[in-house]
């Protein structure tokens, strides 16, 4: 790489990188209909009909939990959906909230897997959710999991995800749209001034919590057990959970977590803005799109042609970082966690073993014009450390690794993930049952093609050992494997709130003292305690080592 590449590979790296990373009326619960057709459930808003899966399980898609927010619904939050009468088709999913295809690769191709990257969307009426169910349930009720998509809060849909493999382990598995970029994410002063709680923003957590609320509403009915509902996400979904967990209005509406590569508290992570903060930022954006008219903002915004808003998001994707002010978060969650404010559940959480090489493929690789050489290593670490570049760079030479790009990618790893993750646990295991994870399958199939940059267990790799992934097949035995434990013990905490039983490695509770991290391999699924060495957290986040 020329050293003329290194500041618009920064600029790209803000981009493409952060594209990875209600309270409704009530009406009369549903219940489950027993001696009928088990493809037709009754909801609390009308009736639906899913379809057989591959493995025998139920799966219903496009099932609305909330109104289109268009028109003058949009920038406000969730409104429950129109109730139907006769039967809704539920067997193919809705549109993903709108936002453009991510197509950067030389063969068109998305660089992140899931329909949603590859086709982009327009449509605004996109709150809806997909459902997973065993083939049978012994007439029991099933533990939920409700996943949060990741994609940077900009990009991806519950539709990317097939939860078969972990409803066939005995859950019942949600997967959510929630509103996107500008949509869901500004801030801006006309906006705060019309909402009750003077604030703006957060519109995509909103729609979340409205998920999480059909959820306790509807779930009795496709054999789920409101009382055991597991909220997770991985990046940006993670990211999202990290948020609920500190969330007044999310009280009563989960009862574990799982958190994947995405933290909202430590040193590293992307935490929340402040709303004065976001609403500069949003300010910014409305000029962008010719509102500046105080009198008139909201309605400007509201007569943007959807398709100008999500163009305008790549050159803004900072902007779609959630903020504090709304009733959602009123606060900070260090300071929630501080005052013990949060809603304090179990966790399963954790990071990839090689995590940033995902993004020092697409930034440097693809985008930046070939490898980094050791002097524009250095000169990326100057501009993105300025303070403390001399000590990156002593603690992380570039020939101390195999090229100047994984050297850098060492430094993303440890910095953005593993060691917020492991703060993560840290602070949480102070209240709660932790369990805490590391992935890494050197091995682990990849889907962008890198020829300086070896993905090993790259940012999102895990994803295809819990939910498969046509893009990403899983071709050893021993990955296979991998797959079994790891969506039994996803499945036994989503029960229990403990990832534990036969038939696989026992997995620790996690303890700062101890410190022992459960790494998931193919080769070994096993306890260690050399992980703040390797990813030496100790440089990055001293405060929290002790």
């Amino acid at each position: 790489m020329r050293f003329r590449d290194v500041r618009r590979t920064v600029a790209r790296a803000a981009t493409v990188g952060a594209a990875l990373l209600l309270s409704f009326s009530a009406p009369q619960p549903a219940s489950p209909d027993s001696g009928r057709d088990p493809l037709v459930v009754r909801t609390a808003h009308g009736t639906v009909r899913g379809k057989t899966g591959p493995d025998g399980g139920r799966v219903f898609k496009g099932i609305p939990f909330a109104a289109a927010p268009t028109g003058e619904l949009r920038w406000r939050p969730p409104r429950p959906s129109a109730s139907w009468s006769g039967v809704r088709d539920a067997t193919a999913p809705a549109s993903p909230c709108p936002q453009l295809p991510l197509t950067l690769l030389p063969d068109g191709g998305p660089v992140l897997p899931g329909d949603s990257n590859r086709t982009g969307s327009t449509s605004e009426d996109c709150l809806y959710l997909n459902v997973w169910t065993p083939p049978r349930t012994g007439g029991r009720t099933l533990p939920v999991l409700v996943w949060l998509h990741g994609g940077g809060n900009a990009y991806g849909a519950g539709s990317d995800y097939n939860g078969a493999a972990l409803a066939a382990r005995g859950v019942v598995v949600i997967t959510v749209n929630y509103r996107l970029g500008a949509l869901g994410f500004l801030a801006h002063p006309a906006l705060s001034a019309e909402s009750i709680d003077r604030a703006s923003g957060d519109y995509g957590l909103m729609d979340q919590q409205a998920a999480l609320r059909w959820v306790r509403r509807n779930i009795g009915a496709f054999g789920g057990d409101r009382t055991r509902v597991t909220l997770g996400g991985q990046s940006a979904g993670s990211l999202d959970t990290c948020i609920h967990i500190a969330s007044p209005t999310a009280q009563g509406l989960f009862h574990r977590a799982v958190q994947q590569s995405g933290s909202c508290l430590s040193d590293g992570a992307l935490e929340p803005l402040t709303l004065a903060a976001a609403e500069r930022r949003g300010q910014s954006f409305a000029a962008s799109v010719g509102c500046t008219d105080p009198s008139n903002v909201p309605a400007c915004l509201r007569a943007v042609p959807t398709g100008e808003l999500i163009r305008g998001a790549p050159a803004a994707a900072s902007l779609w970082t959630p903020n504090t002010g709304p009733a959602v978060l009123p606060i900070p969650p260090h300071r929630a966690w501080a005052e013990g404010r949060v809603n304090a559940v179990p966790t399963l959480s954790g990071s990839t073993h090689d995590e940033y090489r995902y993004f020092t493929a697409l930034n440097v690789d693809l985008l930046g014009g070939g490898p980094l050489t050791p002097q524009t290593y250095a000169a990326l670490i100057k501009l993105q450390h300025p303070a403390r570049a001399a000590a990156v760079l002593g603690t992380y030479p570039a020939s101390a690794y195999a090229s100047p790009n994984l050297a850098y990618s060492a430094v993303g790893t440890d910095q953005r993930f593993a060691c917020p993750a492991r703060a993560d646990g840290r602070l949480y295991s102070r209240r709660v049952p932790v369990y805490a994870y590391e992935f890494n399958d050197p091995q682990a199939p990849a889907f962008i093609p890198a020829p300086y940059t070896p993905q090993g267990a790259f940012h999102a790799s895990e994803l295809a050992y819990l939910f498969p992934m046509k893009a990403l097949p899983l071709t050893t035995p021993a990955q296979r494997r991998l797959s079994a434990t790891m969506t039994g013990y996803w499945a036994r905490f989503a029960a229990t709130g403990n990832p534990n039983g036969p038939g696989t490695p026992v997995w620790p509770r996690y303890s700062a003292d101890r410190d022992r991290i459960q790494v998931l391999a193919p080769d070994r699924t096993a306890p260690t305690n050399g992980f703040a060495a390797d990813h030496r957290c100790v440089f990055w986040q001293p405060a929290n080592t002790s």
